[in-house]
């Protein structure tokens, strides 16, 4: 069985960690420094945590994580320095799952057989502007696929097709 990197909720795209690190104290309580130019309209900021798999994990192994998990919209695979090499979206996953005639064949394969090869990867301080300009110019098959967040080169969250819709534009200064 591989195992699953568990993933922590993280409070305003930040893990913990950095986020008690950024956060300051004001007046209406704990928030991000406005001045804070990385963070400050930049993509990272709208991520949300998914399960992460590696890449030695087969079709099987992915759909019961997808089942154990029925509200994740997906997953990414990751090799062993923490780097995309992939994404799984848990709908379009099933349907290629229950395409096949006799599909007990399928979960022994790798994952590498039915993951999205080339998705969408941007980095943590890319505005959500560009990402979001990015991620219409996608084929129609994927528009709805999430967008994956790299920080310092390893992987970081997933930002939603539906949620990149509805992130505001960056205010001007």
């Amino acid at each position: 069985m591989t195992s699953i990197h568990k993933e922590y909720v993280r409070r305003v795209g930040v893990n913990n960690s950095e986020a008690m690190k950024a956060l300051v104290w004001n007046a209406e309580g704990w928030s991000l420094p406005v001045s804070n130019e990385e963070t400050e309209g930049s993509i990272g900021m709208w991520t949300a945590p998914v399960p992460v798999l590696p890449i030695s994990a087969t079709c099987g192994e992915t759909q019961r994580l997808l089942l154990e998990r029925p509200l994740e919209s997906c997953c990414v695979i990751c090799d062993e320095r923490r780097r995309p090499v992939g994404l799984v979206m848990s709908e379009s996953f099933y349907i290629q799952m229950n395409a096949e005639y006799d599909p007990e064949h399928l979960y022994e394969l790798p994952i590498g057989r039915l993951m999205d090869l080339y998705p969408l990867t941007v980095d943590f301080s890319v505005s959500v502007e560009t990402v979001r300009e990015r991620a219409k110019s996608r084929p129609s098959r994927t528009r709805k696929d999430a967008v994956i967040v790299m920080r310092g080169g390893e992987f970081f969250g997933v930002v939603h097709a539906e949620d990149l819709e509805n992130t505001p534009n960056r205010k001007s200064k």
